[in-house]
């Protein structure tokens, strides 16, 4: 059993896969995140993930080697971080690890007549290889048990926004911006929470910074501040199925990936888009599914408060955007509220771990759509 005084460490390497968030926290009324560090990730691994993620098929050697790279590069970032915070190993409790996403599949199918329709999800990086390079307790595998049980394995991170963000005297959403967008509407009687990935967040933005623009990201949205919206190719993704699917629901690169990013690079290829209006209207499409999603579950947005975090509170741009399309609603970043919009993510687990030691609950069915509650995650012994 945790003490409010135990150490925990989260790790987090998102759909963006920009580097590996890890953050050092202790839990008592509050989070308290003591120490954040983001580890590099080399070009080499982030290009072969991508592949994993996008392609169709894969060397199975490599992808069960990158299952062992992972979790190397994984301590390397623990150790980075404790080594910044001057901590020793031996004081965390346990480390959380969500394992980076390269299959998720919500949709549910039947595989053999002989079992029910289901989903599956796939993160790679060995929570038992972390836990005896780094020594210390790995809680990982948090997705499993969810699917398992018809549910789509996320979002998962809602549980952490209700005891930590809701409030009984404002309505809110937190609104997660990484490479998918997700929110977490919480109304302020605690009654009627939902969850659900509104589509791309950085995703499509970043492809075309990178493709057209050799940069990693359009840095506080300045070059797509300077082009104009294909209103025609705006319209046409945003009929795609999802934008209108009820929730429960959860998304990634199989959806909005290779498929999305061949829209605009047909376009650019054909001379009928340039590169700087692609970033516009890939900026205007993640801003335009959010704003939309928000409206879909409180249409009186006045009333709201949205707290911001991910890496796309820091485009200056898409944030504007989203206070153009949102006039009436207050928005600011989770840092406004207690949380840091960095490092929310990663605190997120550094939590699911305490949660599993403390045998506590993370799991919300409704938002998953799985048929019950369970305890989430499995732990791989370091000690």
């Amino acid at each position: 059993m945790s003490t409010p005084s135990d150490l925990y460490v989260g790790i987090m390497t998102g759909t963006s896969l920009d580097g590996v968030d890890c953050v050092l926290a202790a839990f008592d009324e509050r989070p308290n995140s003591i120490a954040f560090y983001t580890h590099p990730i080399p070009t080499e691994i982030r290009d072969e993930l991508l592949a994993f993620a996008t392609e169709e098929k894969v060397s199975l050697e490599r992808l069960a080697r990158m299952h062992f790279v992972l979790a190397q590069l994984y301590a390397i970032a623990v150790k980075g971080l404790l080594k910044e915070a001057m901590i020793d190993p031996s004081s965390i409790k346990a480390i959380g690890l969500h394992g980076q996403t390269i299959r998720h599949l919500p949709k549910k199918i039947f595989f053999h007549a002989d079992f029910p329709p289901m989903g599956a999800t796939f993160q790679l990086g060995s929570g038992s290889a972390l836990a005896a390079l780094t020594g210390i307790d790995v809680v990982h595998d948090f997705r499993a048990a969810d699917v398992a049980l018809g549910g789509e394995g996320a979002p998962l991170v809602p549980i952490f926004d209700v005891r930590f963000l809701q409030s009984v005297q404002k309505d809110r959403i937190a609104l997660n911006i990484g490479g998918i967008a997700n929110i977490t509407y919480l109304p302020k009687g605690g009654k009627g929470v939902m969850a659900f990935d509104t589509g791309p967040g950085n995703m499509l933005i970043d492809a075309i910074a990178n493709r057209f623009f050799d940069m990693s990201y359009d840095k506080d949205g300045a070059l797509a501040s300077q082009g104009d919206v294909d209103q025609v190719l705006l319209t046409k993704l945003l009929e795609h199925h999802y934008f209108s699917a009820p929730p429960p629901k959860s998304t990634g690169r199989e959806l909005f990936g290779e498929d999305f990013f061949t829209y605009f690079v047909e376009a650019i290829g054909s001379g009928s888009l340039q590169a700087g209006d692609a970033l516009r209207t890939a900026t205007e499409l993640t801003a335009r599914s959010i704003a939309d999603s928000i409206r879909s579950v409180h249409p009186q947005v006045e009333t709201l408060e949205i707290m911001v975090s991910g890496g796309g509170a820091r485009n200056l741009f898409l944030c504007r955007r989203l206070r153009e399309l949102l006039p009436q609603a207050s928005i600011d970043e989770s840092d406004r509220y207690g949380i840091s919009s960095r490092s929310k993510e990663a605190l997120a687990f550094a939590y699911f771990a305490k949660a599993y030691v403390d045998n506590d609950h993370i799991h919300l069915p409704q938002t998953t759509g799985a048929s019950r509650q369970i305890i989430l995650g499995s732990l791989s012994k370091g000690k």
